[in-house]
């Protein structure tokens, strides 16, 4: 099974400040166009409709939602735990345990909400495993100031040095900016799959995004001077 595609040029344009979308302030949204916050709970409901008709017995329901979810959820696990073949070994873990609950249950509250909660767990799991689970709050911005001079940043491509600063950043951090960044989930069901208080989820998403925005613009001004040089 192979997965890729870490993140977008213009997702990390707009982190590091650089090429945001809508700088003047938000876009006017046309009257009948619904908000995004909308759309995602309706597909999510959507989505919970259907894994409820696999727990009644359609088999069909079950790979529709393993379709969906594969890409997403494979890519969350393996930003958390920086192993293809971990993360692989939790990928699968977590579907069976998602299957499994045929004939335990007849209904979920939010299918999207558990199935994260589950491969969070499991993940967290695997981390403690290889005792490479760091402290929560661990700043490791001195780890990856190192890297960067054994890597140096005018040889790095944009993109991969993006994806190194995110994996350099604690687990707690890096988690609530992928559920927040790339998942699209609200604070508050972001709090819900962690379990932790929300106002925990909006402090470590920031600093993630402070960390990454410093590294990026700094990365970004770097190569705006060699530019800036090589015409003079």
């Amino acid at each position: 099974m192979k997965h890729s595609g870490l993140g977008s040029s213009s997702t990390i344009k707009w982190i590091a400040g650089s090429g945001k979308p809508n700088a003047g302030g938000p876009a006017k949204r046309l009257d009948n166009r619904e908000p995004q916050s909308e759309v995602r709970k309706r597909e999510r409901d959507r989505d919970t409709a259907t894994f409820t008709r696999f727990l009644g017995g359609d088999d069909e329901a079950f790979k529709s939602l393993y379709d969906l979810y594969e890409r997403p959820l494979y890519l969350y696990i393996l930003r958390l735990l920086n192993s293809e073949q971990d993360s692989q070994d939790v990928f699968q873990d977590v579907w069976i345990r998602m299957y499994r609950l045929r004939g335990e249950r007849e209904a979920v509250t939010k299918f999207s909400g558990l199935l994260f909660t589950v491969a969070r767990n499991l993940s967290m799991n695997a981390l403690r495993s290889r005792k490479q689970m760091p402290d929560m709050l661990e700043d490791t911005s001195a780890e990856f100031d190192a890297m960067l001079r054994t890597h140096p940043v005018e040889d790095a491509d944009l993109r991969d040095l993006f994806e190194r600063a995110l994996a350099q950043l604690p687990v707690a951090q890096r988690e609530a900016f992928i559920l927040r960044e790339y998942n699209g989930y609200a604070y508050q069901e972001i709090a819900d799959i962690t379990g932790d208080p929300m106002v925990t989820v909006k402090t470590r998403a920031f600093r993630a995004r402070e960390r990454l925005r410093k590294i990026i613009a700094a990365w970004m001004d770097l190569k705006t001077d060699e530019r800036s040089s090589s015409t003079i």
